[in-house]
C-alpha cells in the first residue's frame, strides 16, 4: 500500500511523465532548441522556486523582520556573486556541492521525513550520485565546461571516481538508516533508474534541465506553497507566484544587465552563469533545510 502511494503521488506523476515527455523531445528536436527550453525552464522556475525565501524564512524566524532580513538576503546573493565571480572554481565546487546535499534532501523528503544522525550525510552523497551521472554521461562536455570555467582539465577518469565512490558511500550509509527510509526504498530505486536513463539518453544542459525544473523546482514550489499557505491549490499557488513574482524580476534583471555588461567577454558568461547559480543557491539551501526538519 505503501510503495503504492508513492507511485500514485502527484509528485511521482509529475516526475516520471515529465521525463519521458522531456526525453521524447530530445529525440525530436536538436540541442539548440533543447538548451533554449531547457535555460527557460532554469530561468523561470529554478529561480521562482527559490524566489519565496523571506516568507519562509518567516514561518521559521520567532523574531522576523522583514526589511532587515530582505537586506541580509540581498548582501548576502549579492555579495556571493561578486566572491563567486572572481573566484569561478569556488563559484563551482560550491553550487555542486551545496546542491548535492540540497538535491538529496528533497529526494528523499519527497514522500516523508526523518531523523537520524546519518540522514544529512546520506542527503549529499545520493545528491552527488545525480550530479556524478550527469557528469559521467557528458564526460567531454562537463571536462570541457569546467576548463572553461576553471582552467582547470579535470581527466574522465575523476568523474568514474567520483560516481563510484558517492555510490559506495551512499549504499553504505543506507545499511545504517535503512529502517528509516526502507518505506519508500522501492520508489526511490525505480526513480533512480529513470534517471539513469535520462542522464545516458540526453544532453548536458538538458539532463540538469529536466532534473533541476521537473524533479526539483516544480515539486518544491508545491512544497513551499503548502508551507506558506497550508495548502497546494489553485489559489495559494497563485498567490505564490503572485508572491514571488518581484524578486524573479528583479534577479532576471540583474542577469541580463550584468551579460550586457560583460557582453565583449563572451569567455565569462558561463563564469556569470554559474556564479548567479551558486550565490542564489547559498542562502536557498540553508532556509529549505530548516523547512525541512521533522515536525
Amino acid at each position: 500500500m505503501r510503495n503504492s502511494y508513492f507511485i500514485n503521488n502527484f509528485t511521482s506523476k509529475l516526475i516520471i511523465l515529465s521525463t519521458i515527455i522531456c526525453v521524447i523531445l530530445s529525440t525530436i528536436f536538436n540541442d539548440f532548441y533543447l538548451n533554449i527550453l531547457a535555460f527557460s525552464g532554469i530561468l523561470t522556475f529554478g529561480i521562482i522556486h527559490g524566489a519565496n525565501d523571506l516568507l519562509l524564512i518567516k514561518g521559521v524566524s520567532k523574531n522576523y523582520n522583514f526589511k532587515l532580513q530582505l537586506l541580509y538576503y540581498v548582501i548576502m546573493v549579492g555579495g556571493f556573486f561578486l566572491f563567486f565571480y572572481n573566484i569561478p572554481i569556488l563559484a563551482l565546487m560550491t553550487f555542486v556541492l551545496l546542491s548535492s546535499y540540497h538535491f538529496g534532501e528533497h529526494q528523499w523528503t519527497l514522500f516523508g521525513k526523518t531523523e537520524h544522525y546519518l540522514i544529512k550525510p546520506f542527503y549529499f552523497f545520493y545528491g552527488l550520485i545525480i550530479f556524478s551521472l550527469i557528469f559521467y554521461f557528458n564526460l567531454e562536455e562537463v571536462a570541457d565546461v569546467i576548463y572553461d570555467i576553471t582552467t582547470v582539465q579535470l581527466s574522465q577518469n575523476f568523474f568514474l571516481y567520483l560516481l563510484i565512490s558517492s555510490f559506495i558511500l551512499s549504499i553504505i550509509i543506507s545499511l545504517f538508516i535503512y529502517n528509516k527510509i526502507k518505506n519508500q526504498f522501492i520508489t526511490q530505486f525505480i526513480l533512480l533508474i529513470l534517471l539513469i536513463l535520462t542522464f545516458k539518453t540526453c544532453s548536458l544542459i538538458w539532463s540538469f534541465a529536466i532534473y533541476f525544473v521537473f524533479w526539483h523546482s516544480i515539486p518544491s514550489i508545491k512544497e513551499q506553497t503548502i508551507f506558506i499557505f497550508g495548502k497546494a491549490e489553485k489559489e495559494s499557488i497563485k498567490n505564490y507566484f503572485k508572491k514571488a513574482f518581484l524578486y524573479w524580476i528583479l534577479s532576471i534583471v540583474v542577469l541580463l544587465l550584468t551579460y550586457y555588461l560583460l557582453r565583449d567577454n563572451q569567455d565569462k558568461l558561463i563564469s556569470i552563469f554559474f556564479s548567479f547559480l551558486a550565490a542564489i543557491t547559498f542562502p536557498h539551501t540553508f532556509v529549505v533545510s530548516k523547512i525541512k526538519k521533522p515536525s
